[in-house]
């Protein structure tokens, strides 16, 4: 047992020695999180702000002010969205808007959003 701690701890030393000396790791990058304006009115009316990560999230618009009632959207640059009529980012939609968005959106009702990095 004896063995065992001083091994543990010899280790525990060794490691806090070499950690400083060891090379950075590049991280992957993970999903972006970004700011859209959904509207119920064209040219950017009556907008609700939603921030939703890029890439993997759906992000449901079910019981907010523009479910079933979007008009316009403002995307920020670099990134674009897609509408579906569903809640869950299946079914039929708007197919990709590209930032800066659209004034004037002819999708019927849109009930969920999905964004993308260009």
């Amino acid at each position: 047992m004896r063995f065992t701690s001083t091994f543990l701890i010899l280790a525990a030393a060794m490691g806090a020695i070499a950690a400083p000396n060891a090379e950075p790791v590049q991280l992957e990058a993970r999903d972006e999180r970004i700011s859209v304006d959904i509207c119920s009115g064209v040219n950017l009316g009556n907008c609700i702000n939603i921030g939703i990560y890029t890439q993997h999230q759906c992000y449901n618009l079910n019981g907010s002010p523009v479910n079933d009632n979007v008009k316009s959207v403002r995307i920020p640059n670099g990134y674009r969205c897609r509408f579906w009529d569903s809640t869950k980012c299946n079914g039929g939609g708007t197919g990709d808007i590209q930032a800066p968005g659209n004034n004037n959106i002819n999708g019927g009702s849109l009930s969920s959003i999905k964004c993308y990095k260009n």
